[in-house]
């Protein structure tokens, strides 16, 4: 099956499930960079593809850690692509309980030796526009 930009989230969700921090790196460019969920405000490669950080985070999860993707658009011209979706975090948190997280997330991709390879990647939440900063965390997709 010839590879897509989308199937990088298909991969992504995989690789959770799977606790699989190689994979996850796997897709991305040497000199990637994100905007993440969680800080700094930028990630830049090398850091960003050291798999210890990902092995960390799924420690703080119990093993019903997933990720689902829906509602992806994908604009592609020759090498380069865009694709963005909402995705679906679940699973709970060691200590915590049970976490269910919808959140935006925006990939810019580089088709390199027939794969396709994460270039930028961006994902967030809305904030309440009331001034009082506030994330707002609890809202699902409108069907």
């Amino acid at each position: 099956m010839p590879d897509t930009p989308e199937a990088i989230f298909t991969r992504y969700e995989e690789a959770v499930r799977n606790r699989d921090a190689d994979a996850i790196v796997a897709d991305y460019l040497p000199d990637a960079i994100g905007y993440d969920l969680a800080p700094p405000l930028l990630h830049r490669a090398p850091a960003m593809l050291d798999p210890a950080g990902l092995r960390a985070w799924f420690e703080t999860w119990e093993d019903d850690l997933r990720v689902t993707h829906r509602d992806a658009h994908t604009l592609e011209q020759g090498d380069l692509a865009m694709v963005h979706a909402l995705q679906h975090m679940t699973g709970t948190k060691k200590g915590e309980g049970k976490s269910s997280l919808w959140f935006r997330a925006t990939i810019a991709a580089r088709r390199v030796e027939g794969s396709w390879k994460i270039a930028h990647i961006h994902t967030s939440v809305p904030f309440a526009m009331d001034g009082s900063g506030k994330a707002l965390l609890d809202l699902e997709p409108e069907d």
